[in-house]
C-alpha cells in the first residue's frame, strides 16, 4: 500500500506543478503581448515560487545522485526517476532544445525570476520543455495507479 500511496502522491505533486507551469506560461505570454493580467499576478508569483522550489530540488538530485553517485537522503524513488529522466533529456537535442537542458539549473532559476523582457521567450521555452518532462512523468504515474486498481 505504501508504494501505491507514493505513486498517488507523486501524481498529485506533478499535477500541481503542471498547473503552476501553465499559470506562469499564460501570464508571461500575456505580458509579452502587452496585455494586462492583474488577476493572474499573484497566482503567477506563487507559480514562480513553486517552480523555483521544484528546480532547486531537481538540481540537488541531479548534482548529488547522478553526478556524484550518491543518493539524496530521503528522496523517493519517483523523484530519483524524474532526475534520471531529466539527465537523459539533456542528451536528446531533438525533443528538448530549451536552455533547461543546456544550462545549469541555477541559470534557469535566475531566468525564472528575471524581470527583463528579453528573458521571457527563453523562459517560455524552458517552461514548455519542463511541461513535457512532467507530463511524461504523470503518464507513468497514471499507468501505475490504473494498473494497481
Amino acid at each position: 500500500m505504501k508504494a501505491h500511496w507514493l505513486v498517488v502522491q507523486s501524481f498529485q505533486q506533478s499535477q500541481d506543478l503542471l498547473d503552476s507551469i501553465n499559470t506562469l506560461s499564460i501570464h508571461t505570454k500575456l505580458e509579452l503581448a502587452g496585455i494586462p493580467d492583474e488577476q493572474r499576478t499573484v497566482p503567477a508569483e506563487d507559480a514562480r515560487r513553486k517552480i523555483g522550489t521544484f528546480l532547486e530540488e531537481l538540481r540537488r538530485h541531479v548534482e548529488g545522485e547522478l553526478n556524484e553517485g550518491r543518493p539524496v537522503v530521503g528522496a523517493s524513488p519517483r523523484v530519483r526517476r524524474l532526475a534520471r529522466t531529466f539527465e537523459r533529456g539533456k542528451r536528446d537535442r531533438v525533443r528538448f532544445r530549451s536552455l533547461l537542458f543546456r544550462r545549469p539549473l541555477s541559470d534557469i532559476q535566475n531566468l525564472l525570476h528575471s524581470p527583463r523582457k528579453e528573458d521571457k521567450p527563453p523562459l517560455l521555452e524552458c517552461l514548455k520543455d519542463l511541461r513535457v518532462l512532467i507530463e511524461e512523468h504523470v503518464d507513468a504515474d497514471a499507468m501505475k495507479i490504473l494498473g494497481e486498481l
